[in-house]
């Protein structure tokens, strides 16, 4: 077994960092009234939107990745992508999410940017979506989730009906994120069979003017103005809007869900660690009754074994990411790392607050934040007791 990480990621990791230095950091410093205490209300309008400055901040940065060649690093070379593994694109995520909140998100593409789930396009849906997405000109979101059947998008209610050469879209979507701002959406709907059924479902490229943005939501932790609800009331499209076979949208979904599964547990992963080091820095300097609070058994302990978890999920997710590579079933560690990963960033929050005591609790310390974002990994992208069943059924 070989344990090392692999060259290419540590490159890419050390051209992030100077990336980060010499143009992200500046903008951050130009912005600070969208990191400070109150970050919340300078993002978003009084609709909720994210105001004209802060998404010119994220565009740039975007462009920037671009010409660096970080933006779609993991999607292949000859759809413009940089070719990287899964197990290197999930280290650099998590390299990426070890630091406070900031703009980096945007340097990678997040939810807005290019997905493997495209790699489905016709070549007449990549010159129209894939190659412009690729050169950071427009963004999408992913239209799966409704109100009703979060986790179990089988009994999903948006339909799909042939009239024509055309198909009419009907339905509502869901907590989809970068909602607001795509160009256009890939909306799952039922198009064949019954509530329930695997099959039957197919995706379709939706362009933004056939949906109308329903209501902005307003979300615990997140990046205020990023999730929306869709509303799609007769919105049609042509034969060549599927993306993939018609009724198999989820077997095209699949190619994707299973890395993304990985990547949140190595985000979780970063987040914990910077949250660990911030923990250990106050242990060291805070001192109570004479020395610091780090010589403490009940500080002390509790870092400890933080510490031991993190190293725990780290190879999880590493070792999902590998079978993946080779070729091999790994469905049970992708949930087993979505699992662990979300419950480790959820911990490792609720540590670094008892540490830092009613300093953490404080809007100035990064903890309080985190600590709110943290809970969201529980949920998407399948929830804790999605994983368990999946995990379960692998096992029996």
């Amino acid at each position: 077994m070989d344990f090392s990480e692999p060259a290419e990621a540590t490159q890419i990791k050390k051209a992030l960092d100077d990336f980060i230095e010499a143009e992200v950091e500046p903008l951050e410093a130009e912005h600070p009234e969208f990191l400070g205490e109150d970050y919340q209300r300078h993002i978003v309008d009084e609709d909720h939107y994210q105001v004209p400055e802060y998404r010119e901040v994220v565009e740039e940065i975007r462009q920037k990745s671009v010409e660096a060649g970080f933006y779609g690093m993991d999607m292949p070379e000859e759809v413009g992508g940089g070719g990287v593994d899964l197990v290197t694109s999930a280290i650099v995520a998590e390299h990426l999410a070890n630091r406070p909140p900031g703009f980096h998100s945007a340097i990678t593409g997040g939810a807005g940017g290019p997905t493997k789930v495209l790699l489905a396009c016709t070549e007449e849906q990549r010159e129209e979506y894939l190659d412009p997405l690729m050169a950071g000109e427009i963004t999408t979101c992913f239209a799966l989730t409704e109100p009703d059947h979060g986790s179990d998008p089988h009994y999903m209610d948006t339909t799909a009906e042939r009239d024509g050469d055309e198909w009419v879209i009907d339905g509502e979507k869901y907590w989809i994120t970068n909602a607001p701002y795509a160009d256009f959406a890939m909306v799952f709907a039922r198009t064949s069979g019954e509530k329930g059924d695997y099959g039957g479902i197919t995706c379709f490229l939706v362009d933004a003017d056939q949906y109308e943005v329903e209501k902005v939501h307003r979300t615990m932790g997140l990046t205020p103005g990023g999730q929306a609800q869709l509303r799609f009331d007769g919105a049609r499209v042509d034969e060549d809007a599927v993306l993939g076979e018609v009724d198999n949208g989820f077997g095209t979904a699949m190619s994707w869900i299973g890395g993304g599964r990985i990547k949140i547990a190595a985000n979780a992963v970063g987040t914990a660690q910077f949250l660990l080091d911030t923990a250990v820095d106050y242990a060291r300097d805070r001192e109570t009754f004479g020395k610091p609070i780090g010589h403490r058994q009940g500080v002390s302990f509790q870092l400890a074994d933080l510490a031991t978890d993190v190293q725990q999920v780290r190879q999880l997710y590493r070792y999902a990411a590998w079978k993946i590579e080779n070729g091999e079933r790994a469905r049970m560690e992708e949930s087993m790392a979505k699992l662990r990963g979300a419950e480790l960033a959820n911990h490792a929050a609720d540590v670094a607050m008892q540490v830092y005591g009613g300093a953490g609790f404080m809007k100035d310390a990064p903890i309080e934040r985190e600590y709110r974002t943290a809970r969201v990994l529980r949920i998407f992208e399948g929830t804790d007791e999605i994983q368990r069943r999946t995990i379960a059924r692998e096992l029996i």
